[in-house]
């Protein structure tokens, strides 16, 4: 699974997305993972991503530049509500040894 983040164009009054966007995302393959007023999180296969964006020219999980998101063309019947999707950044798990 491949983690994005997506920014609304317009922020919503309530952390809810609107059903037609929903479906629309649905129908992408685009799972939501998590909504906010301002941004919402998802996930999606790889196969989705190819068929969304085309050839998976990214490392998704890099450790090249691990808090660099991605950005990715933003589909046109989405650009009404999405004004930016990025691969979200891959934060490396922190390890604290006592020393």
């Amino acid at each position: 699974m491949i983690k994005l983040q997506l920014l609304l164009r317009h922020p919503q009054p309530e952390p809810e997305v609107d059903p037609a966007l929903r479906a629309l995302l649905d129908a992408y393959g685009i799972m939501l993972t998590g909504e906010g007023r301002a941004t919402l999180s998802a996930s999606v296969t790889e196969d989705a991503f190819v068929r969304l964006f085309g050839a998976l020219t990214i490392d998704p999980v890099s450790t090249a530049r691990p808090f660099e998101p991605a950005e990715l063309p933003v589909p046109a019947n989405l650009a009404e509500a999405i004004s930016l999707i990025t691969v979200a950044p891959h934060n490396p798990a922190m390890i604290h040894t006592q020393g």
